[in-house]
């Protein structure tokens, strides 16, 4: 019979919570490969084509997060305490929501130029994501913790960079844009995009207690 490793987060026994935290954060890193090829789309087709898939991707988030509520509900054995799951599923979530609301905001409000600051708060977006989902499927093994702790850093000086160039965007805008409309809608983009980085570092947050309560 195999043995189950103490310091495991999520021993065999609980594969299946394993299975849907990975699935959960591989989703929302696709989500980011999405929005960051449709900034850099060369037509409008392909950009809304990408924008649609993000959309479908984040009902696959909600059904995994709902997924999550439910079987650390009905099973007797979870991988650590019911909250500190539903927390990190949630926070997950965000981050597909805030992925999902920068997409449709550069979708509805039909931006008429794709301007640096948005290809590189994209590409940002897509560093933090991979990073979480390093993170996360590392949280398996506790052994892994200096590991996951290194992820959770980087996750946070991405973060400070997205910061920098939603600053620096903004200052821009209000410095040249006369059109109050188009500065407005930038605003609202520049602020989505910023708010996925913030999310995935929210999550770091809770990744840490989790590591700190089952060291």
């Amino acid at each position: 019979m195999k043995s189950t490793n103490s310091k495991s987060i999520f021993p065999n026994s609980n594969q299946v919570f394993y299975d849907l935290f990975n699935t959960a954060v591989a989703n929302v890193t696709e989500m980011a490969r999405l929005l960051n090829e449709a900034v850099n789309a060369p037509t409008s087709y392909e950009q809304k084509f990408n924008f649609a898939h993000i959309d479908k991707l984040k009902f696959k988030s909600y059904e995994v997060t709902h997924r999550v509520f439910s079987e650390s509900g009905r099973m007797l054995i979870s991988p650590f305490n019911r909250k500190d799951m539903c927390d990190l599923a949630s926070a997950i979530d965000d981050v597909a929501d805030s992925i999902t609301m920068a997409a449709r905001r550069i979708n509805l409000y039909n931006v008429p130029v794709i301007t640096q600051p948005m290809i590189d708060l994209a590409a940002l977006i897509l560093k933090t994501s991979t990073e979480l989902e390093k993170a996360v499927n590392a949280m398996n093994n506790l052994n892994k913790s200096a590991e996951i702790f290194e992820l959770c850093s980087n996750i946070k000086k991405l973060e400070a960079q997205a910061d920098s160039v939603h600053n620096k965007a903004f200052a821009d805008l209000l410095n040249n844009e006369k059109d109050p409309i188009e500065l407005i809608k930038y605003t609202d983009v520049f602020a989505a995009m910023e708010t996925a980085t913030d999310s995935c570092e929210d999550t770091t947050l809770i990744i840490e207690s989790i590591l700190i309560k089952n060291g």
